[in-house]
């Protein structure tokens, strides 16, 4: 009888401490799935998150460029990266790059800005057969007042064309222009000049 009366006096004892067991289980069980949930949530943001939310998708070139250098699409590369600058050029901008040139050497994997790049014919180079040359009012017999920095100008010698060339400044206020031209062109303008003759310049 008295050992049917400790055990009795027992039961209350081993279903609490059951209770406790399946208590301690619960919270483990929930301790480890909220470390697994965690993990999960760091990893989907190193590799996911970060990328999309706190990163831009920008244009970098794949290798350096010298001056002068037409970029083509093979040449530029997208790359997410933490950029702070909005001047900076994005993934989706890419066709206002191709077939522009190089404005001076540009390293390869470095974010592109749009100062970089200017239209094609624009850079002078003494290997390419570029150079600037200045053309100072009193050789002009016009110039038109809406022309601007990148635009193509023809020469005339009265009624006969004589060459033609992209400026790379526009001096409109002292009305005179500097033009991108091979050695040839800027003879054959300073000849003219040298003689007397006015130039005459329309654009495109």
């Amino acid at each position: 009888m008295k050992k049917r009366s400790f055990m009795r006096s027992l039961l209350p004892f081993l279903k609490e401490n059951r209770k406790e067991q399946r208590l301690d289980k619960g919270k483990r069980f929930i301790g480890i799935l909220l470390i697994l949930v965690s993990v999960g949530a760091l990893f989907t943001w190193e590799k996911w998150g970060k990328n999309r939310f706190l990163y831009d998708e920008v244009l970098i070139l794949r290798q350096s460029v010298e001056k002068g250098t037409v970029i083509t699409e093979g040449m530029l590369e997208k790359k997410n990266m933490d950029i702070s600058d909005d001047d900076c050029i994005k993934a989706k901008e890419l066709q206002t790059v191709i077939g522009r040139e190089a404005a001076f050497f540009i390293h390869k994997d470095a974010p592109l800005f749009r100062e970089y790049f200017q239209p094609e014919g624009m850079t002078a180079d003494e290997k390419r057969d570029r150079y600037v040359l200045g053309i100072p009012s009193d050789w002009l017999a016009s110039l038109p007042e809406s022309l601007s920095k990148g635009d193509r100008v023809y020469f005339y010698d009265g009624e006969r064309f004589v060459t033609s060339a992209l400026t790379s400044t526009v001096n409109l206020e002292n009305r005179c222009v500097e033009v991108i031209v091979s050695r040839q062109q800027a003879s054959e303008l300073s000849a003219l000049a040298r003689d007397g003759e006015k130039l005459v310049i329309i654009y495109s």
